[in-house]
């Protein structure tokens, strides 16, 4: 990376420069005397009016004009133009003489025959005038700037590798240093590809170990009733066959969970305003129909007219099926869902008045297949894929969810999503 970023740099100082020097050969050219710039700075003109003077007059005249341009002008003999051009001269010559790169001149032989007006020299190589000196700092410091530059990326691109060649070696937690190159979209771009590269590898490691440990029971259960199934005829045949529609059950929940849970951190956010009022009715009606029959549980909504949410719908939806379906799992007879929102934050909390969770128990119920109490859990159901998939949601929006006590007694589960200024928010 280092050596593509100096021949990066040589090669574009080097451009810089041929241009440059192409620039200033040009302007050169413009520097030195021809036709339309001696006629451009009065020099024939001043000629003729010299010309068409007696010889005595020409000097006053000629100190007079110089007032009136910026060309050294002066009065010299028709044999040292000659001397000075190497061959001889006739009356009314405009000799254009360049004694070196350096040094140009122009001679205008007057109609006598006896002098000449010599207008010079000039120097094309010296430049003059706040342009030509720009230019010339522009070569030289333009690049020095590049360079300062480029040495400051290639800082920041070090850093970028090194954290890469972390990554590679397998230090998931590898991101780019925030200080220098906090700045900088290729690093942030960097540590934002990091952090989903290493919620891949610590998903796909935690779905191997659910599989492993999920999997292994239903499983072991399901191949020691199909050895009974054949010993056995009538009633109980019959018993073992809807054991085993359990078990398959729990697996295509098992499955479909697990499915939740990868999927959650692979689907593109589609976030916008929309009004909640439908979609969080519906899911507190659906939460009232998985009630079991055996229980009796209300499932209440507190939401103000004309509220507003700013989410991704599909994800902020599965999140309150997870966290109400959770709720009422748990809960002995109540289940509050509150919806409230600030200038920052939308905020959707769940009630519920069962057991709760203890202090020390509540940042760990939201990782992955952790579940209380796994004898009570398997008969509610669910194996503690349900507040993951809402954390990791949470992530993916920059919001937060939080666990604490609720004044019905039970868990308070809140999860807030940021959202933009609503000066745009449509009503």
């Amino acid at each position: 990376m280092r050596r593509s970023l100096v021949r990066l740099i040589l090669g574009s100082v080097l451009v810089f420069w041929v241009i440059a020097f192409g620039v200033m050969v040009l302007y050169a050219r413009s520097q030195s005397w021809t036709q339309e710039r001696a006629r451009g700075e009065g020099v024939f003109l001043i000629h003729e009016l010299l010309d068409s003077m007696p010889a005595q007059r020409r000097p006053q005249a000629l100190q007079d004009l110089r007032q009136h341009t910026v060309v050294g002008l002066s009065l010299i003999s028709t044999d040292e133009v000659e001397r000075r051009v190497g061959r001889p001269t006739r009356p009314g010559d405009r000799i254009r003489h360049e004694a070196t790169w350096r040094d140009e001149w122009y001679f205008l032989v007057f109609a006598d025959g006896k002098e000449a007006l010599a207008a010079g020299p000039v120097n094309p190589s010296v430049p003059s005038g706040f342009v030509p000196i720009g230019v010339i700092l522009a070569i030289v410091g333009l690049p020095l700037i590049a360079v300062l530059v480029a040495l400051r990326v290639e800082r920041r691109l070090k850093k970028v590798e090194q954290a890469s060649r972390a990554l590679g070696a397998g230090e998931l937690n590898a991101r780019v240093d925030a200080g220098e190159a906090s700045s900088s979209e290729l690093a942030a771009r960097f540590n934002a590809w990091s952090e989903r590269i290493e919620r891949r590898i610590r998903g796909r490691d935690e779905l191997i170990q659910a599989v492993s440990h999920e999997l292994g029971s239903p499983l072991s259960r399901l191949r020691f009733h199909m050895e009974l199934l054949g010993t056995q005829s009538g009633r109980k045949r019959e018993e073992r066959l809807h054991a085993m529609t359990r078990e398959l059950d729990a697996l295509d929940e098992l499955v479909a969970e697990l499915l939740g849970y990868v999927q959650s951190d692979d689907l593109e956010l589609d976030q916008g305003w929309f009004d909640p009022q439908r979609h969080l009715a519906n899911l507190t009606e659906l939460a009232r129909l998985e009630v079991p029959e055996d229980r009796s549980v209300e499932v209440d909504l507190a939401l103000s007219d004309g509220a507003q949410a700013y989410a991704d719908q599909r994800l902020f939806q599965r999140v309150v099926e997870n966290l109400l379906r959770n709720a009422v799992r748990h809960a002995s007879r109540n289940v509050m869902l509150d919806f409230t929102e600030d200038e920052e934050y939308v905020e959707v909390v769940v009630h519920d008045d069962g057991p709760g969770i203890p202090d020390e128990l509540r940042e760990r119920v939201l990782a992955p297949f952790v579940r209380l109490g796994s004898d009570r859990n398997r008969k509610a159901g669910g194996v503690g894929l349900g507040l993951a998939i809402v954390r990791r949601i949470m992530q993916r929006h920059g919001g937060r969810v939080v666990i604490d006590r609720s004044p019905l007694g039970g868990a308070r589960v809140t999860t807030r999503w940021p959202c933009p200024p609503r000066r745009n928010q449509p009503r």
